[in-house]
């Protein structure tokens, strides 16, 4: 078909206002590509013969002219780190610059295709990222340039970041399953110390905190290696919690970054909560919010106060060697020890036991004279040792002492609530599997009879036999921040304050 003379000469003015519009792929320096863009702003046109033709050509020549035009604007793209890097370092940021023309668009995309934040200059001539950039990780990126007569480049490249030379990982406790009590914290520890505030506040996020029964809960800093999660009151008996960490992409400072995988898995059993009087020298043990038993008690005497404040288990041990000594108290002094004490549930760092004291049974219930511990009788500490698990709350009132800080028997329940940053939790649905067992109520034995002036040290009940080796406090007890996963290294053990009082 020809064209009508009218119709070619619109077809005519369309052409000589708009030209012709293309598009090439061009390779610049480096493999970089570059689509080019162009309309006929700069294009020559020729029309036909109306009587011939059926068609308009574009001049080949003004073709290669835009193209090599459209490849200059796209080399005036540069950027830092240059298109193609390897090895670059983490942490550092990118910068894009043109030296022709307008930034149009700038996306630089990680991993899943994720877009690293930036800003672009007021000109739009420098665009620079605010986002993180991670190791062994390789970033595309893509940029739009665009000339003020409309002619426009697009070029891509890629770069790569390094692998972190040095890392650090962390271990959770509770974990494998354990049954704890309903005062008991999460404790992860860190390999090296986290000295950064931005880093401590940036791994939260790299923490997931499930729960069967989502209560409110948070995070707080112990110290530079040790961070702690708790409930805001005490979990409810028969919660089922997981902790899942990875710490893959989280700056810790100074050129050490997060690494590892771990989850962590614990059921929280019957409310075990005791309450120690040092006051009317009673002990009063609740289960699930009922009184099961009642002990007579001696505290620590004036001069070796009982440390005050909601204490948790730490652990137990059917014997323990106390020395006085590990307290600053020579063995060979009037107040001096060295002896295997039996039925022993660990309260405080500072070496506090709920334990069996034969030696004290009459002053029991009247008069407070150990040395910090919490003295109970045999029977009564044979019974609430069996009692009791990790993370059972032991309150201890009416001593002169405050909590101490950076204690593991203290810290977490001593630590304001307003202290502590509120947490994410997720729910989870409860295995059907796991439900807390019958618990044996422990008995109490009939109140001691009235103290006479001089029984303070008296005994009349041999201790009993045991042939468990017998476990020596000289040096650091255990607590519970002595932590351990199969996909991560164990943490060590936290430094206890002093040794064991009695």
């Amino acid at each position: 078909m020809v064209d009508s003379p009218a119709k070619h000469l619109r077809r005519k003015a369309w052409w000589t206002r708009w030209g012709a519009v293309g598009a090439a792929l061009v390779l610049v320096g480096g493999g970089t590509a570059v689509m080019v863009a162009f309309r006929g702003a700069s294009a020559k046109t020729r029309a036909l013969d109306p009587a011939t033709a059926t068609t308009t050509t574009v001049d080949a020549q003004a073709v290669a002219a835009i193209q090599e035009a459209t490849a200059r604007l796209a080399a005036s793209v540069t950027m830092s780190p240059p298109f193609g890097s390897t090895s670059v370092e983490p942490h550092s940021s990118v910068t894009v610059r043109t030296s022709f023309g307008n930034l149009a668009l700038v996306q630089v995309t990680g991993p899943s295709r994720a877009l690293i934040a930036g800003a672009m200059s007021s000109d739009s001539r420098r665009w620079q990222s605010t986002g993180l950039l991670v190791p062994d990780t390789t970033y595309h990126v893509s940029v739009t340039v665009i000339r003020p007569d409309g002619l426009s480049a697009e070029r891509n490249g890629t770069f790569t970041t390094r692998p972190a030379t040095e890392t650090v990982s962390a271990s959770l406790f509770p974990y494998g399953h354990m049954i704890v009590g309903v005062g008991q914290p999460v404790v992860i520890r860190f390999d090296r110390d986290i000295d950064s505030a931005a880093a401590q506040a940036a791994v939260l996020s790299h923490f997931v905190v499930a729960e069967s029964e989502p209560v409110p809960g948070g995070w707080h800093w112990f110290s530079p290696d040790e961070l702690h999660f708790r409930p805001r009151s005490y979990w409810p008996a028969g919660e089922q919690v997981t902790v899942t960490s990875d710490l893959s992409g989280w700056y810790a400072g100074g050129g050490v970054w997060g690494k590892g995988r771990v989850t962590a898995s614990f059921e929280v059993d019957h409310a075990r909560v005791s309450v120690a009087n040092l006051i009317t020298h009673e002990m009063t043990v609740t289960l699930d919010g009922r009184v099961v038993a009642t002990y007579p008690l001696s505290g620590g005497r004036p001069q070796y106060p009982t440390m005050n404040g909601t204490h948790i288990v730490l652990d137990e041990e059917p014997v323990v060697h106390m020395v006085s000594s590990t307290v600053g108290i020579p063995v060979n002094s009037p107040d001096g020890y060295d002896e295997y004490v039996y039925d022993d549930v660990h309260i405080s760092d500072s070496g506090e036991y709920v334990h069996a004291a034969p030696w004290s049974v009459a002053d029991q219930g009247f008069i407070n004279v150990s040395h910090g511990c919490i003295n109970i009788s045999p029977p009564d500490a044979q019974a609430f040792m069996d009692f009791s698990r990790i993370g059972d709350v032991v309150t201890v009132v009416g001593s002169p002492r405050p909590p101490a800080p950076g204690d593991h028997g203290v810290m977490d329940w001593s630590t304001p609530w307003s202290q502590w940053t509120p947490g994410a939790v997720r729910a989870m649905a409860p295995s059907a599997t796991w439900a807390p067992g019958p618990v044996a109520a422990p008995t109490a034995t009939p109140a001691a009879p009235s103290p006479t002036e001089t029984s303070t040290t008296s005994t009349t009940t041999v201790p009993k036999p045991t042939t468990t080796v017998p476990k020596t406090t000289t040096t650091v007890p255990k607590t519970t921040t002595t932590t351990a996963t199969t996909t991560t290294p164990t943490a060590t053990s936290t430094t206890s304050t002093s040794g064991t009082t009695r």
